[in-house]
């Protein structure tokens, strides 16, 4: 059987000796005169046989072949020595040689020994071979189960983080990201492991733009960022794009070609279980929804928000419960008849399935109260989403017919985790206590809901001969009277600084005044607040010296006589509710302060009416 032999002696006639009788035999010969030039030759090709002279200058044979034995402990090595006793030496049998051949070599002799040397090589390489082959059988069955565990199991929660866990495994990868498309097209951070920090990790990613090409190709791609390489994973399923995934910091310190096609296999399966498990979700949610509204049951719901309490969790999210109750429902079905109670219903879970995303969840919990459970949404933002759907209700067709003979009393109450609580029923608990508030609150006990915004700060405002405003315990405190000539100084002042110190956190005000001015103590307090402020800041009056403010927006008012009389401050925050109205006289400031959160709330979503202003 042919093979490569490396022949190693400082005799040119041995050299050429041996050459031509193992070339004649097959053999591919390569022949040089010493062992440096021998290790050299091994360090640019493989060997099966090194047939090497034992007495050489410099480095002798029996070195050698323990160099070679170095690199590879199974090189099969035959010494040559005019020694007769190198033969059975304790060098030869230490060093494990192959054979050894005294000088002069019979033909015969060194033809047997080297095809003993060559058959032992050969059964070697064909072991290693078999080695290989049940290696790449096993791994390639071990990434076969994966994927079919895949297909195996459609819960979503369970597959985003297998995914991950498979294939930073198939690819040694200690840090590894997955975003899945959510039901607006946009890939969103579902789950991460290892080395990464989250905060470097985009929340949110839309598939199209430069990431479009690299994700319609469907194949894995490699990058590299500061610390090591980056793979790139798309998961595509018949040309939609379901996810991709990020595998950073390989354990072998690169990714190789392996890892590369394994990723690519386990992709394609991946987003083929991906996409079956949004399906049987869109499922799973049809069949269990209440026949009369469409909403799903409470059952669903809780294990819905289990799941979302654990992603949170896990991930350091946040996400908002909110609460709905038609409180007179009851006065309706006895005075209406239960239809029409059953079509105020209706008509508000329709008014709140219009104005939802597809990946909120609505449930009724009983027949007056419904829950709504918003992912990746803080405080603020569930409040403005209160405010969103009482208005949304009120334009619906069904619940307008059911009000023109006897309004609803619908009140609402949000509570975000962690925020408000870290269990369901904590969360529960909160938006009740919240919508008790609501029960007891100004705005309720006054009927403020239909007023404009002026005629509700007269109201507010009232009089020295008003009658005192209405007071309930578990309602914030409201007052009206003589107010301090400093106080709408000073509060600017205190709203600025709370804003420096915590510019991250979202929120509405509005500062309205006869004029904008540039020494305003808020604009004075915020022209060092970071640029990036959540909150949106207005001021409202008669332009005179502002004219722009990296933090605030101004909204010129000119000739408006009511505003010219007035000073107000509304602020609504996730941490903070207030309004401050007051109306300066001759001989003291009158004025109406609250903390209440709807009737503040109010009269923001009232002034914004009344000056066509944005919503947040």
């Amino acid at each position: 059987m042919a093979g490569t032999i490396l022949v190693v002696d400082d005799d040119l006639f041995f050299r050429q000796l041996a050459t031509d009788l193992l070339s004649q035999r097959g053999h591919r010969v390569v022949a040089v005169e010493n062992a440096t030039l021998a290790l050299e030759e091994v360090s640019r090709a493989t060997f099966d046989l090194v047939l090497t002279d034992v007495v050489m200058p410099g480095v002798d044979g029996f070195a050698l072949t323990s160099r070679l034995r170095e690199r590879d402990p199974e090189q099969e090595v035959i010494l040559v020595s005019h020694r007769t006793d190198v033969q059975g030496s304790e060098v030869a049998l230490r060093l494990g040689v192959a054979d050894c051949l005294t000088k002069p070599i019979e033909e015969a002799d060194l033809l047997l020994a080297v095809d003993r040397a060559m058959e032992r090589a050969q059964l070697r390489h064909e072991r290693s071979r078999l080695q290989d082959e049940n290696l790449e059988f096993a791994r390639f069955h071990n990434l076969q189960q994966r994927c079919l565990e895949l297909l195996s199991h459609p819960d979503l929660e369970w597959l985003q983080e297998r995914v991950i866990a498979d294939l930073g495994s198939v690819c040694d990868a200690q840090s590894a990201a997955l975003w899945v498309v959510d039901d607006r097209g946009d890939l969103g951070l579902r789950s991460y492991r290892g080395l990464l920090d989250k905060q470097f990790l985009p929340e949110k990613m839309s598939p199209e733009g430069p990431l479009s090409l690299r994700l319609r190709e469907a194949l894995p791609w490699l990058a590299r960022d500061e610390r090591s390489t980056v793979l790139y994973v798309p998961l595509v399923a018949a040309g939609e794009v379901m996810g991709l995934a990020q595998l950073s910091d390989p354990l072998t310190g690169d990714f190789r070609a392996e890892h590369t096609r394994d990723a690519k296999v386990l992709a394609d399966f991946a987003a083929v279980g991906v996409k079956n498990g949004r399906k049987l979700l869109a499922l799973q949610r049809l069949g269990l929804r209440d026949r009369d509204t469409a909403a799903y049951n409470l059952s669903y719901f809780t294990d819905y928000a289990s799941k979302e309490i654990y992603k949170a969790r896990r991930y350091g999210r946040t996400f908002s419960l909110l609460t709905f109750s038609i409180d007179n429902l009851p006065l309706v079905r006895v005075r209406l008849g239960a239809s029409e109670a059953k079509k105020a219903v209706r008509g508000i879970i329709k008014a709140l399935s219009k104005i939802i995303r597809d990946s909120d969840v609505i449930a009724k919990a009983s027949d007056q109260e419904f829950y709504l459970l918003l992912p990746e949404t803080d405080f603020f933002g569930a409040m403005m989403f209160v405010r969103r759907a009482v208005a949304a209700v009120r334009d619906e067709p069904e619940v307008q017919d059911v009000e023109q003979r006897l309004p609803l009393a619908l009140v609402g109450g949000a509570s975000t985790f962690p925020k408000d609580g870290e269990d369901f029923d904590e969360l529960v608990h909160r938006c009740r206590r919240r919508m008790d508030e609501r029960r007891a609150s100004l705005q309720r006990r006054l009927m403020l809901d239909g007023l404009p915004f002026w005629d509700e700060v007269d109201l507010l405002l009232g009089t020295p001969n008003s009658p005192r405003l209405p007071t309930d315990d578990r309602a914030e405190p409201s007052r009206r009277g003589k107010v301090a000539d400093v106080l709408f100084d000073e509060l600017q002042v205190e709203i600025a600084r709370e804003l420096v110190r915590d510019p991250g956190s979202r929120g509405l005000l509005y500062v309205g005044g006869p004029e904008i001015r540039a020494d305003l103590p808020l604009a004075v307090g915020l022209e060092q607040a970071p640029p990036d402020l959540s909150s949106r800041i207005y001021l409202l009056g008669r332009r005179v010296d502002l004219e722009s403010h990296p933090a605030l927006t101004p909204v010129f008012l000119e000739g408006d006589e009511r505003v010219a009389r007035h000073e107000f401050i509304l602020w609504l925050s996730e941490s903070a509710s207030y309004a401050l109205i007051q109306r300066r006289g001759r001989g003291a400031t009158w004025g109406f302060h609250t903390s209440d959160t709807a009737v503040v709330d109010g009269l923001i979503s009232k002034l914004q009416a009344e000056y066509d202003l944005q919503p947040y």
